[in-house]
């Protein structure tokens, strides 16, 4: 059996009078502004198949050991701004002991110096990747496998990681993300 992750998204953060803050959120124009990262066997592709709607999503699709993904720093006027993702997260694993996968959106709380200071990681895992809520972390665990929409202000999820100041963070980087340790088994 093989590792495999899947996601499906459209990413839009807004600021007041619905200022549109990422560069193509829905993926209308491919994957310009976002930057791919990967290892092993993988495809990111864009298409408007994936939902029933008529817009278009990005699929990042790992199978097998390392990881794939697509992502996008953001400068911020400040914390009160619009995070609104709909994402269709799946990860699958095979049988060996001490397999992993997971899929997830993560958003990363960068300074100024773009170093990452705490992260929101909404995730479907799989096998033993465990990861837990911190002072620097919040663990937003999907069990459904379906379309979730998820809306928050940034400023108000920050209260959910105490060593995150509002104050500190001056960028916000969004990455899909599709890992696993596996191979064939």
């Amino acid at each position: 059996m093989r590792t495999i992750c899947l996601i499906l998204l459209s990413a839009f953060l807004t600021a007041g009078f619905g200022q549109q803050l990422v560069s193509n959120g829905g993926f209308e124009d491919g994957l310009d502004g976002w930057t791919q990262q990967n290892s092993g066997s993988f495809f990111i592709t864009c298409d408007t198949s994936f939902q029933t709607d008529p817009d278009y999503e990005v699929r990042v699709y790992k199978s097998l050991a390392g990881y794939a993904r697509v992502r996008q720093t953001v400068e911020l006027p400040s914390t009160l701004v619009r995070f609104s993702v709909s994402a269709k997260l799946r990860a699958a694993k095979g049988t060996n002991a001490g397999y992993y996968a997971y899929a997830a959106v993560v958003l990363y709380y960068l300074n100024a110096a773009d170093s990452v200071l705490g992260k929101t990681m909404i995730v479907q895992r799989v096998g033993s990747f465990n990861p837990v809520s911190d002072s620097f972390q919040h663990i937003i665990e999907v069990v459904n496998v379906d379309w979730q929409d998820h809306v928050f202000v940034l400023g108000d999820e920050l209260a959910s990681i105490p060593g995150v100041h509002n104050d500190s963070v001056a960028k916000v980087m969004i990455s899909l993300e599709s890992a696993g340790n596996g191979s064939s088994g």
